[in-house]
């Protein structure tokens, strides 16, 4: 089987996260203070995923090296690494944005970051584990269990206070958490299904590294554009509202 495609992909991540990780600086300065941190949070979770791009590209050896599907399943653990670490900051910069719109309450990111933690482990325990084992099922039905409640928890949220900017960034950014999301337990179905039904393993492992890679980008890199953008909205509309109060 040619890689290389496969290969693209781990190198079109790592540039993906490290423009956004620039953009999200750049935009950082024209944010007030106190709304910087959305933007600090997007790059943090952008740079981190770089990052980890930028090592997987290396273990896959792009461009252009011969490798086997060993090569390309050696990332899960960098993956599920970079997963622990940027999900919940993400649900961090969700947070954020709906405490702009007054709608945050207490405890809501706590249980949020939990599910997560669970999603992720139990997610990674099912994939390490022997496809159709009763072990793995398992894992793979708390891990998705753990994001249903997410989804649920996240769904359920009413913001009907704030900017209608703000609250329609959170309706924007629900829809990344519940369909967004989605992809990551479809690439391991569909990953699981081709080999359980004795298709290529090598084509498999590829599809899904693949779907995990357009997962990525879209959910850290579009993620925080919605949210930067509320952010420099709120901080435009302020200093307007300034201008107005001082007759400029």
């Amino acid at each position: 089987m040619d890689f290389s495609i496969v290969q693209s992909f781990f190198m079109l991540g790592f540039v993906a996260m490290a423009a956004g990780t620039l953009w999200f600086v750049l935009e950082r300065g024209d944010l007030k203070p106190e709304l910087r941190s959305v933007a600090t949070y997007a790059a943090v979770i952008t740079f981190i995923a770089s990052v980890m791009y930028y090592v997987m590209k290396d273990v896959v050896k792009f461009p252009g090296g011969e490798i086997s599907a060993a090569d390309v399943e050696a990332t899960l653990p960098l993956r599920y690494i970079d997963w622990l670490l940027t999900t919940p900051l993400l649900l961090v910069e969700f947070a954020l944005i709906v405490a702009i719109a007054g709608a945050l309450k207490k405890g809501l990111l706590a249980k949020l970051v939990i599910a997560d933690i669970i999603m992720i482990v139990f997610g990674y325990l099912g994939e390490i584990g022997e496809p159709g084992t009763a072990g793995n099922v398992a894992f793979f039905i708390i891990s998705s269990l753990a994001w249903l409640y997410i989804v649920y928890v996240v769904f359920t949220l009413n913001v009907s206070t704030g900017p209608a900017h703000v609250k329609r960034a959170v309706s924007i950014m629900k829809w990344f958490v519940i369909a967004g999301w989605a992809i990551y337990p479809i690439g391991t179905a569909t990953q699981e299904f081709i080999e359980l039904g004795g298709g290529d393993a090598a084509l498999a492992i590829s599809i899904a590294a693949i779907i995990y890679v357009i997962a990525d980008v879209l959910n850290k890199v579009g993620f925080g554009l919605v949210a930067v953008r509320a952010a420099k909205q709120s901080s435009v509309d302020e200093s307007e509202q300034i201008k107005q109060v001082v007759g400029v």
